[in-house]
């Protein structure tokens, strides 16, 4: 094949070429005396206006192979090995919703699959190809400039399931990659005008009628016959007619371990169901009934692993009694009262939180009450005090109404959390893993422990203290949101990875103290391990309605003019290696004429 068959007309530089050959150069008559003395050895003939018979020469060849190829390169050679081929770059919308089956049975993602498949197998020979899907951080899914059976292979392998997120990162990394190539951009919702100019705009996408399970937590409440775990799911309709669906709760195993609850939904209209769980259980499935997209039906919840935070003491008993502190005839009773799974330490060195006089040693946080300094030596502040709402501390309380005795020649070293005026009253001392909350009070003249504020205060200090304890954040997260677990890593630890398994793959960390997976998007149960024992299970849901409503999907396409779409295109090996041909040629009759003419001198 040719791309230029016109250039075939450079042939007719060989007839020129051989008629210059026949015409040679007239020389003028000489008289002489005798010829043997004009012996003349060289035969080169030198062009004139004289017709001569042609004489084969080596310039003769030289020039009419030159012409030849040149011609051949100007007709433009296609269909081997190294022809001009086109970068096509594909941007993928990531989005939930292209997994969204519909009425036919075939997925928004495996049309979009398809498509792109097509124009992969139109490609030209030579062409390279690069995906990329959108997401909270666009990804390549194929390339950069990846072969054609490497990207097909690749886009088997794409599974979108991201939350709601901005798709233009993605278009502008995938017209980065295309330079002047053309950017063909995939999605199921038909929105021409959001994709800037000269980008193909495909939609594949069609308005369906969906149920999700839009919240599911998993909580330990206390009542009046004791500790009991409940679930909490609340199911949304994004459908155009009333229909009744069924929650189900599942185990690990897939058997039930409720009874189904059937739902009737309104269009638009939400409904919060309440299940209780039997004692100890485990991994938790939240299942509705299947519909058109299968990721928001179902919701998973790990339990919730003990985190016991043990409290001491090495207050006298007078000052725990007049911070109402201690119960009857057990000392700080009512402060593990105020919270589930908070124990009284053997001795403070075991404790995670020492209520005392002075700070505690190791990691231990320390809640330090100033010294008695004396009678006299009292200052009494009424508010409106100065305090940061927004430390966890705090949160929650007003500290209105109160009366705050407290020592005025003592200084609180740490950042103030409390003041009256220019008065710390209650400051907070880091030192790595350990905190230090100095409180300048005298429980014997305040009105503090008396007041809402207190009981608050002492929950939140407890709760802050578990959140730092070594363990999962939080075993139930949103898909996207990031997985840390905090832990202690002693000097003599080997370096082996933490590595999460999760549905379809596995992630490994290298040891830290602290570890975050960010953007764990895929639902199910994880599990992080490390020496081959697990340390933690989380349970990731998708729960997003902007995705879950796909009453707004729509198709079409966008085209763009074939200028925009221009080729990424160069000379082939083939057409390089006639250029050099020809200039090869050139030079070599360029030599032999000049080495003709320096003999006839």
């Amino acid at each position: 094949m040719f791309a230029n068959p016109l250039g075939f007309l450079a042939l007719l530089a060989i007839p020129a070429i051989v008629a210059l050959h026949l015409f040679r150069r007239r020389f003028r008559p000489r008289v002489v005396s005798a010829l043997f003395l004009w012996a003349d050895e060289d035969r080169t003939p030198v062009a004139g206006r004289k017709r001569d018979r042609l004489r084969a020469s080596t310039s003769l060849w030289l020039e009419v192979l030159a012409a030849a190829l040149l011609a051949l390169l100007l007709a433009g050679p296609r269909g081997c090995q190294g022809a001009r081929g086109e970068h096509l770059v594909v941007a993928l919308d990531g989005s939930a919703s292209m997994e969204a089956r519909g009425a036919d049975g075939r997925t928004a993602r495996a049309e979009a699959a398809e498509l792109v498949a097509e124009r992969i197998r139109a490609l030209p020979r030579g062409s390279r190809v690069s995906i990329v899907a959108s997401g909270p951080r666009p990804r390549t899914v194929a390339g950069p400039a990846a072969f054609p059976e490497e990207a097909q292979a690749a886009l088997a392998g794409w599974h979108p399931s991201a939350s709601r997120h901005d798709v233009a990162p993605a278009i502008a990394l995938a017209q980065q990659l295309a330079g002047a190539g053309r950017v063909l951009f995939v999605t199921d919702r038909h929105a021409p005008d959001e994709a800037p100019p000269g980008v193909e705009v495909a939609a594949v996408g069609e308005p369906l009628d969906n149920w999700a399970i839009a919240g599911a937590t998993r909580s330990v409440e206390r009542g009046e016959s004791g500790r009991r775990e409940r679930v909490f799911v609340t199911v949304a309709s994004y459908a155009s007619a009333q229909r009744t669906r069924h929650v189900r709760l599942l185990d690990d195993a897939g058997r039930e371990i409720a009874p189904a609850r059937p739902v009737v939904l309104a269009p638009g209209a939400r409904e919060h169901l309440a299940f209780d769980l039997p004692a100890a259980a485990g991994p938790i499935e939240v299942r509705l009934d299947s519909d058109a997209l299968a990721i928001d039906d179902a919701a998973f919840l790990a339990p919730r692993p003990a985190r016991v935070v043990g409290v001491a003491t090495t207050l006298e008993d007078a000052a725990r009694a007049e911070l109402l502190l201690d119960g009857p005839g057990a000392p700080l009773a009512r402060l593990l009262a105020l919270v589930d799974e908070a124990v009284l330490a053997p001795e403070p060195g075991s404790a995670h939180l020492v209520l005392g006089r002075a700070p505690a040693g190791g990691a231990a946080w320390s809640l330090v009450l100033a010294p008695d300094p004396g009678a006299g030596s009292r200052q009494e502040f009424i508010g409106p005090f100065l305090f940061e709402r927004r430390h966890p501390l705090l949160e929650g309380t007003t500290l209105e109404g109160l009366v705050w005795s407290a020592d005025p020649g003592l200084e609180l070293s740490g950042t103030p959390l409390v003041a009256a005026g220019n008065r710390a009253l209650l400051a907070e001392e880091r030192d790595g893993p350990r905190r230090i909350f100095r409180l300048n009070l005298d429980p014997a003249r305040s009105s503090l422990q008396r007041s809402p504020d207190w009981p608050i205060l002492l929950t939140n200090l407890l709760e802050e203290r578990r959140r730092e304890l070594p363990g999962a954040v939080a075993t139930n997260l949103v898909a996207g949101a990031p997985l840390a677990w905090r832990g202690v890593l002693g000097s003599d630890d080997d370096g082996a990875p933490f590595v999460l398994r999760g549905p379809r793959g596995r992630r490994e960390h290298p040891p830290r103290d602290t570890l975050v997976f960010d953007e764990v998007d895929e639902p199910g149960f994880h599990r992080l391990e490390r020496h081959g024992a697990q340390l933690a299970i989380v349970g990731v849901s998708f729960q997003d309605a902007s995705e879950s409503d796909l009453r707004a999907r729509s198709s079409g396409t966008r085209t763009v003019e074939e200028g925009a779409a221009a080729r990424a295109e160069g000379p082939s090996q083939l057409e390089l290696i006639l250029l050099l041909a020809i200039v090869a040629l050139a030079l070599i009759d360029w030599t032999v004429l000049a080495f003709a003419g320096r003999s006839r001198a």
